[in-house]
């Protein structure tokens, strides 16, 4: 809750023309959405273009820009819209990777699209809910695929408490995707 109302300060903040603002903002959602991108268009450098291209628009419109619903559900949605005009642009142009040849494959099936990008949604969301330091080391851990003794080193906190934290960041994660009905 603290988050959604400090994303909602932020955006106000990139409304008045506020840098720092916009780079904290970025700071916090870049490389989540990194990951969410990739996961619809399979291919790293591709998912860093349209998540540079959402942050570049979102600073080109923050005068006009009007979130009414919380700043990470916007951000999310407009990553989904931006990946999948990648798509089209790439399919118009008949310059798709191997893997996102692949991939378009996948979204002739509709309702197995809206499943996983709902489902990347909400298991995002749900990590977005963690506490901060639970959040870090669950993304370094099984995101970035850094190895406990790695994060230990780099977070300067026992092996022990990196388990500690990894294990309730999990269980954390199932409860609330299981109140979510995912």
């Amino acid at each position: 809750m603290q988050e959604i109302h400090a994303d909602k300060v932020l955006m106000i903040a990139i409304g008045n023309n506020d840098y720092i603002s916009y780079n904290k903002l970025f700071d916090r959602y870049y490389g989540r959405l990194c990951q969410y991108v990739y996961s619809l268009l399979m291919d790293r450098n591709d998912a860093e273009d349209v998540v540079q291209e959402l942050f570049l628009n979102l600073w080109k419109n923050r005068g006009r820009i009007e979130i009414k619903e919380n700043v990470s559900g916007y951000l999310y949605r407009m990553a989904k819209h931006l990946a999948l005009n990648f798509i089209r642009s790439k399919v118009q142009t008949g310059s798709l990777s191997e893997n996102q040849d692949l991939l378009l494959l996948s979204y002739e099936d509709n309702q197995l699209e809206k499943a996983i990008v709902e489902l990347n949604k909400v298991l995002y969301d749900c990590i977005d809910h963690l506490p901060d330091r639970s959040r870090e080391v669950l993304l370094l851990h099984r995101v970035k695929g850094l190895k406990q003794k790695e994060i230990s080193e780099k977070l300067s906190i026992s092996v022990k408490t990196i388990k500690n934290l990894i294990w309730m960041s999990l269980q954390k994660l199932k409860e609330c995707l299981e109140m979510k009905e995912v």
